[in-house]
């Protein structure tokens, strides 16, 4: 028997008691209100899914019942944008409410900052079960307590694997349910589709399918497109088993459903630009009984809103410090708009093969969209044209540009851009007509420059960080990382990379208090603290030097593939020691300079307190000039 049963009755002995029908049912009212004070939520996030490739939002191509049927029965946004144009910044976003460099994650695969707070920790605290199905994409797990199900349809491969075969979420919330009857769940579904590889496509002709203006037409890009909406209608049907676990379960009445996807699609122009079909999404929200029906919103939101308004419709208070806010007036129809204007960003990916061309921008509720590119002069390069081969296409449009002038058009401007842009969405959807250069749009030039200027100012990024970026910066078979930052493994090519000796050299001050100088690719710790040296590979295997004589001084770190370790400070020798093993090579993770990425531990872990200087990685030979 549940709680809010045994209340019920409770109440009732104790009314019978006091003859008063009156005082039964008004306590019992308070009961059922109590009961329904806090609403489930269920939220499912599409992968790389433009907000006009729905029937709901105007595509008459791809079939999308179940979530034209959520359109027909909740809030439809038309102007929802993604903060960040990739899988790892947006969905960082989407569950802190904080913008990419706020929380940490700006380029994609990289993680949080430690002790940054999310989602579960908000709905946690309002005693709330919080489940993520599928796919999460952000890190380290401590800062997203999740529980996990659906580990299995959370991989990127194989594709088949993609839809949640196993019935995992719906078996999970049919479960729930019946065995915590009481507790209200956050439910985040998160499954790869339509990322790619998308699905073979079956349902489509792609010779009679209306291109998209931002798409060159071959047969090449009409094959993935029709592929791409195979991969839509999959979603779809997914979403709808969601939907129909819920009615069974008779909770649907008392569930907040909503649907966005992470992103654009992964075509030219959309995915990792910051253009506007690289960030605006679907977002439709059904509440039943609190939201009006078949409704359309204009009002300006980011994913940013998402935690605040989750947090805000379970009853907590709001978070101090969120970039986002709740949308819970514009839901019920106190407020027709929302935000002024909103940021998004994009910082590409690490791999080595990229061009590091970042680019800050803001959209005004009056249809403004303003850019900044930094490094204009290199060619933008992604997945699309280098390894992505699924229905590969790009290809076709290289051929095609050397006589089409609308795909050199459409490639050109994909593969290079201006420092600014600007773009008025209302006359210019596509945003095919850059107004920088014009003078009859000086104004509006000069009033989003501002913006974005101020904006960047708040969040505390300057500009030289953007230019910059966290690559590291490469020489001769040797490389250095600033103090704070990290590089993934993806940012290195491994065959060039392949030290048969390693060395790490930098000047380091306040060794007493120190910390850790750098992670190595999962491989190796190195600390300096407590005056100090000690080289760990776990935390029971710690190799520590003899205390130094100076606190602060040169160090020298000599590794050969055959665990050979050397490590001097002010040329003196501390520690020789054999590891037994070759841990020069690249394991995974991220190679660091003065933190954890995404942790923060005490002791010789802690991030460094001092001064690192140069920190420097050599291959073979030390004596290599920059």
């Amino acid at each position: 028997m549940n709680k809010i049963q045994n209340f019920t009755r409770y109440i009732v002995r104790r009314c019978t008691i006091r003859r008063s029908v009156a005082t039964v049912f008004s306590l019992l009212l308070v009961c059922i209100a109590h009961a329904q004070s806090k609403p489930n939520i269920v939220l499912f996030i599409a992968d790389d899914l433009n907000q006009t490739d729905l029937g709901c939002y105007g595509n008459t191509d791809v079939k999308t019942p179940h979530l034209d049927k959520l359109a027909g029965e909740g809030m439809r946004f038309t102007r929802a944008y993604a903060a960040s144009s990739m899988c790892s910044p947006s969905r960082s976003v989407i569950f802190t409410g904080l913008y990419p460099f706020k929380n940490g994650s700006q380029m994609n695969h990289f993680t949080t900052h430690a002790g940054i707070k999310s989602l579960p920790h908000f709905l946690k605290a309002q005693g709330y079960r919080v489940v993520i199905a599928g796919k999460t994409h952000v890190t380290p797990e401590e800062n997203f307590p999740f529980e996990h199900i659906g580990k299995e349809f959370g991989q990127y491969q194989p594709i088949a694997n993609r839809l949640d075969r196993k019935k995992e979420t719906v078996h999970m919330i049919e479960d729930h349910f019946k065995t915590r009857p009481d507790q209200p769940i956050c439910l985040i579904v998160a499954p790869w589709v339509p990322h790619v590889p998308w699905f073979p496509n079956r349902d489509f002709n792609p010779q009679q399918l209306k291109l998209p203006d931002y798409l060159a037409d071959t047969k090449e890009t009409r094959n993935a497109l029709a592929a791409y909406y195979q991969s839509i209608g999959e979603a779809d049907k997914m979403f709808g088993t969601v939907v129909a676990a819920l009615d069974r379960a008779k909770k649907s009445d008392n569930t907040v459903v909503m649907f966005t996807s992470d992103q654009g699609a992964q075509f030219p122009s959309a995915k990792w630009t910051v253009y506007d079909r690289g960030l605006r999404v679907p977002l439709i929200i059904k509440w039943p009984g609190k939201i009006a029906a078949g409704t359309t919103s204009g009002a300006l939101v980011s994913l940013a809103d998402l935690t605040p308004t989750m947090v805000d419709l379970a009853g907590g208070d709001a978070i101090e410090g969120l970039d986002g806010a709740s949308l819970k007036d514009v839901l019920t129809g106190r407020k027709a708009q929302h935000h002024s204007f909103v940021f998004a960003e994009t910082s590409v990916e690490p791999h080595y093969w990229y061009n590091y061309t970042p680019a800050r921008s803001v959209i005004t509720q009056s249809g403004w969209h303003y850019i900044k590119n930094y490094h204009p002069g290199l060619r933008f390069i992604t997945h699309i044209d280098e390894v992505e081969r699924n229905e590969f296409y790009f290809d076709s449009w290289v051929k095609d540009a050397a006589t089409n002038a609308r795909t050199k058009f459409l490639l050109d401007r994909y593969s290079y851009r201006p420092p600014e842009e600007l773009f008025n969405l209302n006359t210019d959807p596509a945003e095919f007509k850059n107004l920088v250069s014009e003078a009859a749009f000086a104004n509006q030039l000069q009033s989003t420059r501002a913006l974005l200027g101020k904006e960047l100012a708040r969040q505390g990024e300057s500009e030289i960080d953007i230019i910059k970026g966290t690559l590291p910066v490469f020489y001769d078979k040797n490389y250095t990382i600033d103090q704070g930052k990290a590089a993934s493994a993806m940012s290195f090519n491994r065959s060039l990379w392949n030290p048969d000796t390693l060395y790490i050299t930098a000047y380091l001050t306040q060794t007493d208090r120190g910390g850790i100088v750098c992670d190595y690719f999962n491989n190796f710790q190195l600390s300096a603290f407590d005056g100090k040296i000690s080289f760990r590979l776990h935390q029971n295997d710690i190799a520590t030097s003899r205390p130094l004589a100076q606190n602060a001084g040169h160090l020298l770190l000599k590794l050969t593939a055959q665990g050979a370790l050397s490590i001097y400070f002010n040329h003196e020798l501390v520690l020789s020691k054999n590891m037994n093993k070759d841990l020069t090579k690249i394991k995974g993770g991220y190679v660091t300079c003065g933190m954890l990425e995404g942790k923060s531990l005490s002791g010789a872990l802690q991030t460094y307190k001092g001064s690192i200087e140069d920190l420097r990685f050599t291959m073979n030979q030390l004596l290599r000039s920059p």
